[in-house]
């Protein structure tokens, strides 16, 4: 009798296994191909649903997370006193993100998808619970650096399962699912989070996730066993270079059972160390340039040693990882193979700049209605509507192209150009733009920016996927790297353009006693300049409208770069993963269908 499939077991084996174990007697009709099903997990329809349903939660809850706490950061700031500090809360949440993220791709081989991913909402969940209990904003921020370590790692380990469960002509579909839910998580988290605050306090806004999480583990735990390949264990040193390059151990693989302590040892903990402190060396020193000031009051030059320093520290840092990927790591979290190859370079450098791109509009749009047209918040952010309800659409619609159609480069490209579009018409937005193209401009961008992420994907899935090396998992870890970098850098490089240039702008057009205090206000409080007098705001409007419009002309260069490294993706044929359905009768006369 043959043993049901676990996750440890081969996803797609050299012999059809038998169905003895799921019926009695069974008298079998002969096998019909089912190339148009998407599941390629052998899960029956209701166990699919029911692993997707478990997986998309979790997407959903960490999506509403990271929106509730941008609402609460002024009375969590009034809360402790300490309202300069609260942009620490988002930043140690995207420094763990980009420390973390990469470490759960092997994980994932080693201990299993379900294990990897119960880790990471582990980690999510115990960082929420400590928010709700913090009595200090360092303990908060602490928090927030471990609830980042696991909401990572439920992003990275999600997309990761995904692939293992749906083919590809028919991922890009479920990509844009996924899509909608985050975006609908992202859009709850916000008033849910405010609301809550208003009328129970903010620490609920945290307490009320923790039973949401507990009972999402549990579906996770019950649910999620799907079928997987895992890597062989490394054999004892010493290694050959050419194949330590590869991240491919240099002897023939051992068939002997693993250990829990077996495959903990095989987890590339220098590697991972080293990653880490290249990436928030790097973070750090974006971070502290455009969201800190001295004790002075003065804003850090990029000549301060502390900046460069941590600069330094981060190319140093980036050199080691490289050098213990190569010579030492058993089996490297980032095989620098991977790095060798035309497509996952091309797409690791197009998810760069185009979420740095993605960002940086998203982080200036409110602050050009809010302070160069004067609107008001719910202004501003109704105008972001076009960008989100573009994203599920874009993913949707190029997801069931890909899937009638099975190419995906030309989708890309022209997906890229659409977030060009964009940025050539936001470079005509001016405090008297008209209303039309403040709406109209963006439009193009939302729709680019989900068919980029979701055709991207496909195509460094089928790369890997043809090139057999197991290295689905890697991979896939490797472009949420690059993007949540994108996303630190494309706010922290926008932010540093624009008070470089409003500090320029002011210093030539307001002078005076009080000159310095004016300047200094309107740079660290925004909300300030709607109640200045006229001859003090309209310089701070035409400082702020003159500063964005190089960050606009920045989002245009880096967008630009987007469509030449995605014109280098090579076009392959998506992998033939034939799914095949029986029709089993049981001796009693039942039958079911089961796909295999």
């Amino acid at each position: 009798m043959s043993t049901p499939p676990t996750e440890q077991t081969q996803l797609l084996g050299t012999t059809q296994p038998t169905l003895a174990a799921y019926a009695s007697d069974p008298t079998s009709k002969p096998v019909e191909p089912v190339s148009e099903h998407h599941n390629i997990a052998g899960l029956s329809p209701s166990r699919f649903r029911l692993v997707c349903a478990s997986i998309w939660t979790a997407s959903f809850l960490v999506a509403f997370d990271s929106t509730l706490v941008s609402t609460l950061l002024s009375d969590i700031g009034s809360a402790f006193n300490a309202s300069t500090q609260t942009s620490w809360l988002g930043t140690s949440y995207l420094l763990s993100v980009c420390c973390f993220t990469p470490v759960y791709g092997r994980l994932s081989d080693l201990i299993g998808r379900r294990n990897a991913h119960l880790t990471g909402l582990a980690l999510f969940t115990m960082g929420t619970f400590l928010c709700a209990v913090a009595p200090s904003m360092y303990g908060l921020i602490g928090a927030r650096f471990l609830a980042g370590a696991g909401g990572g790692g439920v992003a990275s380990v999600s997309a990761i399962l995904m692939t293992d469960l749906v083919d590809l002509r028919h991922r890009g579909i479920f990509q844009g699912y996924v899509n909608l839910l985050y975006g609908l998580g992202a859009a709850l988290g916000g008033p849910v989070g405010g609301w809550i605050s208003d009328n129970f306090g903010w620490r609920w806004a945290f307490h009320i996730q923790v039973p949401l999480l507990v009972l999402n583990g549990v579906l996770i735990y019950t649910f999620v066993v799907v079928p997987t390949s895992e890597p062989p264990p490394p054999p004892p040193p010493p290694r050959s270079r050419s194949r330590a390059r590869e991240g491919l151990p240099t002897e023939q693989p051992s068939n002997r059972p693993q250990t829990w302590k077996t495959k903990l040892a095989r987890i590339d903990y220098l590697g991972s160390f080293t990653l880490a402190l290249a990436v928030a060396s790097l973070l750090l020193s974006m971070s502290i340039k455009t969201s800190s000031t001295k004790a002075s009051g003065e804003d850090y030059a990029f000549s301060d040693p502390l900046i460069w320093g941590l600069f330094l520290a981060s190319g140093i840092f980036a050199i080691l990882f490289l050098l213990v990927e190569a010579y030492w790591s058993p089996e490297p979290i980032l095989p620098l193979k991977l790095l060798t190859r035309r497509t996952p370079v091309a797409i690791a450098l197009s998810s760069f700049t185009m979420v740095t791109t993605q960002f940086s509009v998203l982080y200036n749009i409110p602050l050009f209605f809010t302070i160069v047209q004067l609107r008001t918040s719910s202004s501003s952010g109704a105008h972001l509507l076009p960008n989100s309800i573009l994203i599920g659409a874009g993913s949707l619609f190029v997801g069931w192209v890909m899937r009638h159609t099975g190419k995906y480069w030309w989708l890309g490209v022209n997906c890229a150009l659409c977030i060009v579009a964009t940025s050539v018409g936001m470079l005509f937005w001016h405090k008297d733009s008209p209303e039309w193209l403040t709406w109209v401009a963006q439009a193009p961008g939302g729709f680019g920016y989900a068919g980029v992420l979701t055709t991207s994907l496909v195509a460094l899935m089928t790369h890997v996927q043809r090139a057999g090396k197991g290295e689905t998992a890697v991979a896939t870890s490797m472009t949420y790297l690059f993007r949540t970098v994108g996303q630190v850098l494309g706010v922290a490089i926008s932010s540093a353009i624009v008070q470089s240039v409003v500090q320029r702008d002011l210093l030539k057009t307001i002078a005076g006693p009080d000159a310095a205090e004016i300047i200094y206000l309107i740079r660290h409080s925004t909300s300030s300049i709607h109640t200045l007098p006229p001859h003090y705001q309209l310089p701070a409007i035409d400082a702020y409208d003159h500063a964005l419009s190089f960050v606009w002309v920045f989002n245009l260069v880096l967008s630009v770069f987007t469509v030449l490294a995605l014109m280098l993706v090579e076009e392959e044929e998506m992998p033939d993963r034939q799914v095949v359905r029986n029709h089993v009768e049981r001796a009693d006369g039942s039958a079911f269908e089961r796909y295999e």
